[in-house]
């Protein structure tokens, strides 16, 4: 993939950079939102790492900016440590993934390359998880053959763990994508809307509960 990197910290930069090389990808490096503007509008990028905190123009902004021309690249938020409503803005604002600072390497190559996968996958007209489909012309949810009716909450909620079938995502994470709450994070919510979702899929079970971690889709 070709990747552009928008972050001040040259050191950091660099860093990043090299380690997308040796994943096979092919990193570009600026260091303020008025150049990666011009440079999304002028290259062909499939992703964007985009630093929250930059000189001048801030990370929300470039977002706001690309996004309200309608440009489509995938942009993965580089977030300062513990600012979650730095996350939750990033994803309403039109992001696909974000990652909190600091952060391992081989982290950000793996978050990465999903989101790659889903750029690729994008124009899939159904997805896919063991015997379970789900048709995006009309979202229609079917398991075996058989219908199975969800509310929108339940909908959405399966769509994000179906985009990358085998990821763990966390409680916190799910309320972020599915509910959008700004400051209260109530996690019991997913865990009953998790319930009502695995009784609905029925058995074997898809979704699973990873011990002090989150919720996974997958079919062992």
């Amino acid at each position: 993939m070709r990747i552009l990197i928008v972050e001040d910290e040259a050191r950091l930069a660099r860093h990043i950079g090299s380690a997308l090389i040796e994943a096979g990808h092919e990193p570009a490096i600026v260091q303020d939102g008025e150049t990666a503007i011009g440079r999304i509008q002028e290259d062909d990028f499939d992703l964007v790492l985009l630093d929250v905190m930059l000189p001048g123009m801030d990370g929300f902004e470039v977002l706001h900016r690309l996004r309200e021309v309608g440009t489509s690249v995938r942009v993965l938020m580089l977030t300062a440590r513990g600012e979650v409503k730095d996350r939750v803005t990033g994803l309403q604002m039109g992001a696909d993934d974000y990652l909190s600072k600091p952060f391992a390497m081989q982290e950000l190559v793996a978050r990465a390359r999903a989101l790659g996968r889903r750029y690729t996958e994008e124009p899939k007209l159904m997805w896919r998880a063991g015997d379970l489909t789900l048709r995006l012309a009309d979202q229609q949810v079917q398991r075996a053959g058989r219908t199975i009716d969800l509310s929108s909450r339940e909908l959405t909620l399966l769509k994000v763990l179906m985009r990358e079938p085998g990821r763990v995502f966390t409680r916190t994470e799910l309320c972020e994508r599915v509910w959008q709450r700004k400051h209260h994070y109530d996690t019991n919510l997913v865990e009953v809307f998790m319930g009502r979702l695995r009784k609905k899929l029925g058995n074997p079970p898809l979704v699973h509960t990873i011990r002090h971690v989150g919720y996974a889709l997958r079919e062992k």
